[in-house]
């Protein structure tokens, strides 16, 4: 057999998820469909850098990577939010690092100084200098808007509000999680992954639960239903695992404490979040992925709970989901990273029923439809 490059194959994509392929392979490696994505998702979308809780009074301030952009975000002395490209106007280099407090960002090359409001206040020597004026090296300024008890930035000035893009989210995670707003960040973890971004986004579906993590249906010790209900909102989209009604608390992984969430609830948010409610008392995990390359990424996975520090019922869903799911989940994409490869593999089937049941692949392609389109338009 002759094999065609990627590019010269008719991919089997389609808008309709009961009919659909999978994204080609190469969308999973290829460089240029890299590059493309940095244009076309990363820099066009709302994305998380940080925490209310770190910029609460005037002058804090926090820092943050998008891809190659770095960001920097502080409350400014009106009291709202500003957020900038990290970098001194005078000859680029790195303004701020990290977060903290300060009502005056001096550049540590040259000492050109800026206010809150992102204006030059100094630069050295500037009344030496012809026609210099200091209002034309003011800070780049960044989208920012916030939801719930997040803060995110969007590279393109043109982009909806977050609450118009995400409508009845929020509202949706408060119903769910009681207390939500007392919940506080108890554990940060890191989770670097050798693995295209995508495949974490791909895992929004349940057909691989029973095989790789053995959490549901019949198996010894399981505490969760076959059940996988969707909604689909667009640029989110929420999923429920049903929890068993009756449990043996002798062989639940963890400690379900008050068991004020019944159910494990997951939300996806356009382009690379998802957040996570496990059984238990109130609890809520956002997990984040950013490439690193084609073929590699990097993950955060912030815990918040009632409790700071967590007790022993927070920690049982913390280290039950990350060091035993995530594990799982993690070794499965790795994998699937190194076979896409494969000069025998173009491009797969979807399994989608009518029925949108737990071993449908329907919420793998929501997203993929999410992805496809923003590389080509409704082009299928």
């Amino acid at each position: 057999m002759t094999l065609q490059p990627d590019s010269q194959m008719e991919s089997t994509f389609h808008p309709d998820p009961e009919l659909s392929g999978t994204l080609p392979a190469h969308y999973y490696y290829d460089p240029d469909i890299y590059e493309r994505e940095k244009e076309a998702i990363w820099f066009r979308t709302w994305q998380l850098v940080g925490y209310l809780h770190d910029l609460e009074n005037v002058g804090d301030f926090i820092t943050a990577d998008l891809l190659d952009q770095k960001i920097l975000v502080c409350r400014a002395k009106d009291g709202e939010l500003r957020a900038y490209y990290n970098v001194c106007m005078h000859r680029g280099h790195v303004l701020a690092e990290g977060r903290g407090n300060r009502t005056i960002f001096t550049c540590p090359f040259h000492a050109w100084s800026y206010d809150l409001d992102g204006d030059l206040k100094a630069a050295g020597n500037a009344e030496n200098v012809a026609g210099f004026e200091h209002s034309d090296f003011g800070l780049a300024e960044i989208r920012v808007d916030t939801m719930l008890h997040m803060v995110f930035v969007n590279l393109d000035p043109d982009a909806s509000s977050i609450a118009d893009q995400f409508p009845g989210f929020a509202d949706d995670v408060r119903a769910i999680v009681p207390g939500f707003d007392d919940l506080k960040l108890a554990v940060s973890d890191p989770l670097p992954g050798a693995y295209n971004w995508k495949f974490f986004l791909d895992m929004n579906e349940c057909y691989h639960c029973p095989v790789l993590h053995t959490i549901m249906g019949e198996a010894e010790g399981s505490y969760l239903e076959m059940s996988w209900e969707s909604e689909d909102h667009g640029l989110w989209g929420k999923h429920i695992i049903r929890g068993k009604e009756e449990l043996d608390d002798d062989k639940l992984p963890y400690d379900f404490g008050s068991r004020a969430i019944k159910d494990v609830n997951i939300w996806s948010m356009w382009p690379n979040i998802i957040f996570i409610a496990h059984q238990g008392a109130p609890n809520f995990k956002i997990q984040v992925t950013w490439p690193n390359s084609p073929e590699s990424s990097h993950q955060r996975l912030d815990n918040f709970c009632l409790n700071v520090p967590p007790d022993d019922a927070d920690m049982g869903h913390i280290t039950n989901y990350r060091d035993r799911i995530m594990v799982e989940d993690i070794s499965a994409m790795a994998k699937q990273q190194v076979a896409i490869k494969a000069r025998g593999y173009h491009q797969g089937r979807l399994m989608v029923d009518a029925e949108r049941s737990w071993r449908s692949e329907h919420g793998t392609h929501s997203f993929q439809k999410l992805v496809w389109e923003a590389l080509n338009g409704p082009n299928y």
